[in-house]
C-alpha cells in the first residue's frame, strides 16, 4: 500500500504521528522503517531529502535518507536504536533548519522560472536542481538563442521583483488534464506513484510540482542570479539563495 503524503497537503507539516508498516535492512547494513503516512519528503524533483527522526516507547530512529519507490512506498533509511514494532505508533519529526533550506532553494528555482516565463515565454523548461552545491533551472531553447550580461542583469531585476511578492501560494490537487488551466507547461512525465499536485505562484503562474514550497515568495529571501549559460539549446539559468550558497 502507498504511503501517505502528509507533507503534500500543507506548506510547514514537520511532524505527524504514524504507524510501522516494516522495519527491515538496507544493503548497505542500515535499517529501512516504511510508515502508513510521512511528514518527510523523499529526494526527487531536484529537491533533497529530508532527515530527522521516528520515535516510540522502546526505540528511536535516526532518519538519514528518504526514498520514494516505483509503488509509491516510502522508505525512511538510518539507523535504529532499540526496537520499533510492525503496528507501532510513532511520532515523527523533520529536522526543521534542513528542511526549511531545501524549502528556500527549491521556492527560489520556482521564483526563477516564473521571471523567464515572463522574459522568454518561448522557452520549454527541462529540469533543475536546488542544492546548496548546485542550484539551476534549465530550458530548452532555439539553436539561435544567445545571452550576454545585459540580459542576466534584466532576469536579476525580474527575480529580485518577484522576490518581494506577498502573494499567499496555494496548494491544488487535480488530474493532469485540469493542469493545463493553470499551467503554462505541464511535462508529459509527470510521477505516477503520488498524488497530482500543483502549486500557484500567482494567479498566473501555476507549476505541477510535488515539492515543499515556502508560503510567500517573500519567505525565500534575497536570490542571486550567478550565471546564464546556453549550450547545445539548452539554457542553463544559475542561482544562489543568500545565506545558503
Amino acid at each position: 500500500m502507498a504511503t501517505k503524503l502528509l507533507y503534500l497537503e500543507a506548506f510547514d507539516i514537520v511532524s505527524c504521528e504514524a504507524q510501522v508498516v516494516s522495519v527491515d535492512k538496507a544493503e548497505d547494513g542500515r535499517d529501512v522503517v516504511i510508515l502508513d503516512q510521512t511528514c518527510f519528503y523523499p529526494r526527487g524533483g531536484g529537491q533533497d531529502w529530508d532527515t530527522g527522526t521516528v520515535k516510540a516507547e522502546g526505540g528511536s530512529f535516526s532518519v538519514e535518507e528518504v526514498r520514494l519507490d516505483e509503488h509509491g512506498v516510502v522508505h525512511h533509511i538510518g539507523n535504529l536504536e532499540g526496537k520499533l514494532s510492525v503496528g507501532q505508533s510513532v511520532q515523527c519529526e523533520v529536522n526543521k533548519s534542513t528542511r526549511q533550506l531545501n524549502t528556500k532553494l527549491h521556492s527560489a528555482g520556482h521564483l526563477v522560472d516564473m521571471a523567464m516565463q515572463d522574459l522568454q515565454p518561448e522557452w520549454i523548461p527541462a529540469r533543475g536542481a536546488h542544492y546548496p552545491h548546485m542550484s539551476f533551472v534549465e530550458y530548452q531553447v532555439p539553436q539561435e538563442a544567445q545571452v550576454n550580461e545585459e540580459f542576466k542583469a534584466i532576469v536579476q531585476a525580474r527575480v529580485s521583483e518577484l522576490s518581494k511578492s506577498a502573494y499567499d501560494n496555494q496548494l491544488l490537487f487535480m488530474s493532469k488534464d485540469e493542469m493545463t488551466k493553470y499551467c503554462r507547461h505541464v511535462p508529459d512525465n509527470l510521477p505516477s506513484n503520488k498524488p497530482s499536485r500543483i502549486v500557484l505562484y500567482s494567479d498566473d503562474f501555476g507549476i505541477p510540482c510535488g515539492g515543499t514550497h515556502v508560503k510567500k515568495a517573500q519567505d525565500v529571501g534575497d536570490i542571486t542570479i550567478t550565471k546564464i549559460k546556453i549550450k547545445k539549446g539548452l539554457a542553463k539559468v544559475s542561482y544562489a539563495v543568500d545565506g545558503i550558497n
